[in-house]
């Protein structure tokens, strides 16, 4: 029998994409029940079909098809503020796994030729160019067994980098479901206009701009985490930390060093809620990279959270200081419009007269509930418009942000809930402008 040409069987041989990824991402939305959860699995189930024709000995390995990335990167490619760049080389790879690598070629060297400090992009263009040549090797091949200690680190940042191609490609074989919202925005103020959701385990972040009280996506965009990953605690444990925050303000790149890059927009990390807790550290910004680089591995920072220097530009001209609130989780759980109306109605319904309660009466974080009731003559009242909160929940605590009314000097107030033995008790209120 007859096999088919080397050349045909490269493409795949270079572009293993596993599609335990895709499935992995998708299940992940599928982790609360919701409408969506059928969608993905169609699609997962979809690409299967595919890559190996409905057979899967018929392909190398299970594989994301040229068709599904096609479709999926012009699709998504339409949406403003998105990474030019990461668009075009994901068409570079869908054209790879299509058989197309002239074309392949011509883009990777047109994208490194604009982007050299991506280097990504490079090892793109290097993969291209050895398969081209008849060569075997790929971003997705076994990497050889390491015989030096200098061929280790080579592997260790190929493995890197196919970390970053996966997370990149994730994104697009596994996007949100369209109109969904993040159960973490559970409410937000009329004059709060963009929210920031940060997905560590997606190595992605989406910002949301709120249309007639709706947060609805603008854009998402890769970045870099801790080396560690997330969840800091303590000063230097190279993690980023989880919970919800708040951006202080926009450093421009006149006042920053290179590493930084093009701008920085900076968190209030540690907040009210991590002292509370112990933690420590300071200095976490969301910024861009040094001019010797496009990007960063997914796993790079020391807990700061790294984007492109065209994401941070985009992120600084479009979002305020001040009142712009960043939540950070280890995995977004995501609501339809229906589910998200009911959530929002749901808690607001539960805290609100503690809320106001708690604003009016001066509360201080030691005092309890009970006795700012009882309370005949507060040392200070802030009177609060129920209609223009903001309430932003985590895994055991809630934060809430409020002007207060009626005053024209436009101060912002806080208050973070824990929750505890089934009841949520508040554990500081103040003002932070």
């Amino acid at each position: 029998m007859r096999r088919p040409p080397l050349r045909k069987l490269l493409p795949w041989m270079l572009l293993c994409v596993p599609l335990v990824f895709a499935a992995r991402a998708a299940t992940d939305y599928n982790a609360v029940p919701n409408r969506f959860g059928v969608l993905q699995q169609d699609r997962a189930a979809h690409a299967l079909n595919l890559a190996t024709d409905g057979n899967p000995a018929s392909a190398p390995s299970a594989a994301v098809s040229a068709r599904t990335l096609l479709k999926l990167t012009t699709t998504l490619g339409s949406h403003p503020s998105q990474d030019g760049a990461e668009r075009r080389l994901l068409h570079a790879y869908a054209e790879v796994a299509a058989g197309h690598l002239d074309a392949a070629r011509a883009q990777a060297e047109q994208l490194v030729r604009d982007h050299p400090h991506f280097a990504l992009a490079q090892l793109l263009l290097g993969d291209v160019l050895q398969a081209s040549r008849g060569g075997t090797a790929g971003f997705a091949a076994a990497p050889a067994p390491p015989l030096a200690q200098e061929l280790a680190l080579q592997n260790a940042r190929i493995l890197e980098l196919r970390a970053e191609a996966l997370a990149r490609l994730g994104a697009y074989t596994a996007p949100p479901p369209a109109g969904a919202i993040p159960a973490n925005l559970v409410a937000l103020a009329p004059d709060v206009q963009r929210a920031i959701v940060v997905d560590t385990a997606r190595s992605r972040l989406y910002l949301f701009h709120q249309r007639n009280g709706i947060p609805q996506l603008e854009a998402s965009y890769y970045f870099s985490q801790g080396k560690l990953g997330a969840g800091k605690t303590q000063l230097g444990d190279m993690k980023t930390p989880l919970g919800i925050y708040f951006i202080t303000r926009k450093i421009g790149a006149r006042n920053l060093k290179p590493l930084y890059g093009a701008g920085a927009l900076t968190l209030n990390y540690p907040n009210e809620w991590d002292k509370q807790q112990g933690h420590t550290g300071f200095g976490v910004w969301l910024h861009g990279t040094p001019p010797d680089s496009y990007a960063r591995v997914p796993l790079a920072s020391d807990g700061c959270v790294v984007l492109s220097n065209p994401d941070v530009r985009s992120l600084m001209a479009d979002t305020p200081a001040g009142s712009t609130p960043v939540v950070i989780t280890r995995q977004v759980q995501w609501l339809d419009a229906t589910q998200w109306t009911a959530q929002r109605q749901r808690v607001t319904a539960q805290l609100q007269a503690d809320i106001t309660r708690s604003a009016t009466m001066g509360l201080r974080p030691q005092d309890a509930l009970t006795t700012a009731a009882a309370s005949p003559s507060p040392a200070k009242t802030t009177p609060v418009n129920p209609g223009a909160l903001t309430i932003l929940q985590y895994p055991g605590q809630i934060v809430v942000q409020y002007s207060a009314a009626d005053l024209p000097d436009n101060t912002l107030y806080r208050q973070y809930w824990a929750q505890r033995s089934a009841q949520w008790q508040l554990i500081f209120q103040g003002s932070v402008s």
